[in-house]
């Protein structure tokens, strides 16, 4: 079936892309943006389903004809590493857009996460407060900044299996802050109505 194919993530597509940022939440949520200019982004959540196994074996069966590379890909990670999580992800903003050809795996054995794209893998090795982030996901879905926030220019991967490492990020782990609106004081005092 390939309605659940996202042709936005395909080889081709993301050529076009300057690159993307991977964010980690407390909440255990992933969120990959695709950098078409610095404004022009297609983003995208990676979130564990309850049921991950029965979620996965799912997508396998509608999907995994129409591309076995990418399955083979990650089954091959799962034999060699039984542990792992499997997030699936989809669309912003409609969880049931689901993209059959993008997984992120995270190997809690070895602190990494991999984005698979289709048919290319970027593994990341995450701070252990990160990935333990990931395991728990007891932090809240909304109101709380991202934890791991990194960003990675095509010139840096050029769109190839790539492996980045704690010296390749720009801050790393972060600390888990409230985000605070920026119009938050109210004044009741009619000198400053203008």
């Amino acid at each position: 079936m390939t309605k659940y194919i996202d042709p936005k993530l395909s080889q081709d597509a993301l050529e076009t892309y300057q690159g993307y940022s991977i964010q980690v939440f407390t909440s255990g949520r992933i969120k990959l943006s695709f950098h078409k200019s610095h404004k022009d982004r297609v983003e995208y959540y990676a979130v564990k389903p309850k049921r991950s196994g029965e979620a996965y074996k799912r997508q396998y069966n509608r999907s995994a004809t129409a591309k076995p590379e990418h399955y083979q890909l990650i089954e091959k990670l799962l034999a060699e590493y039984p542990t792992s999580l499997v997030y699936r992800v989809h669309f912003k903003g409609d969880i049931n857009a689901t993209a059959d050809n993008a997984h992120v795996l995270i190997l809690t054995e070895k602190k990494h996460l991999h984005v698979l794209l289709d048919t290319l893998t970027h593994q990341w090795q995450l701070p252990a407060k990160v990935i333990n982030a990931l395991i728990t996901a007891s932090g809240p879905k909304k109101g709380r900044s991202a934890i791991f926030n990194e960003y990675m220019a095509s010139y840096q991967h050029d769109w190839v299996d790539m492996t980045f490492t704690e010296q390749d990020y720009r801050d790393g782990y972060r600390a888990d802050t409230v985000n605070i609106p920026v119009h938050h004081a109210s004044h009741q005092d009619d000198d400053f109505t203008f």
